[in-house]
């Protein structure tokens, strides 16, 4: 596919790996084949890539999030315990400086399985200079939902007037009807978030914070 197609707000609501309804979309970001290393040891923000926004049914999209959810949270303990142990008096140095190594360990680890999950294909350079993605793990409905968008976008373009902005519906003289794959309604293809969700992020935050004072108060009050 083209990197337009897979950062198209548009893309058919068809989960890219079980060809179900999609619950969502997860923005990510692809690289060349022979950067992988480079992004296992740097991340993918220092590799040049192309921005994918994949959609995924449910199960997949909540992994990916809680992944990152759990990057987020270990990351900021592993410092703060660390920080903690050296600069506050009377800390209890022996277990801020264990909870700080493992609470690194957790998010190098999630950060390394949330690499592998989110490899979903591969970035290659055409002749030409223009960059195509080699997708990995496709479900046939998504090939489907796909060959099906780029047919109403060819025939919007030949009467626009006849489709809504966003393609998903059209006008056939008398009413408007779907654009989108059987099975799919606008509930399905509705806006949803990649995003981790506020409230799961603000839990986990109050969570870790609040392992984190019970370190000391536990040491000096246990």
């Amino acid at each position: 596919m083209w990197p337009g197609e897979l950062a198209n707000a548009n893309l058919p609501p068809v989960c890219l790996k079980t060809g179900q309804p999609a619950a969502g979309y997860h923005t990510l970001k692809l690289v060349p084949p022979d950067s992988w290393v480079l992004t296992l040891l740097l991340g993918p923000f220092f590799v040049p890539g192309v921005r994918a926004r994949i959609p995924l049914a449910r199960r997949p999209l909540t992994l990916l999030s809680g992944l990152m959810l759990v990057r987020g949270l270990s990351g900021v303990l592993g410092p703060a315990c660390l920080l903690a142990a050296f600069y506050v008096p009377g800390a209890p140095r022996t277990l801020l400086l264990i909870a700080g190594v493992l609470s690194a360990g957790v998010a190098y680890s999630s950060y390394l399985v949330y690499l592998v999950q989110a490899h979903m294909g591969d970035v290659y350079r055409s002749p030409t200079g223009e960059s195509w993605v080699r997708l990995r793990g496709v479900h046939p409905n998504f090939v489907a939902a796909v060959e099906a968008w780029r047919a109403v976008r060819e025939a919007a373009l030949r009467e626009p007037a006849a489709y809504s902005a966003d393609l998903r519906w059209h006008w056939n003289g008398a009413q408007w009807v779907s654009t989108l794959p059987a099975g799919l309604n606008v509930t399905n293809a509705g806006p949803a978030g990649g995003r981790i969700a506020w409230w799961q992020a603000a839990a986990g935050m109050l969570i870790g914070w609040a392992l984190l004072g019970g370190i000391p108060w536990w040491r000096f009050h246990g």
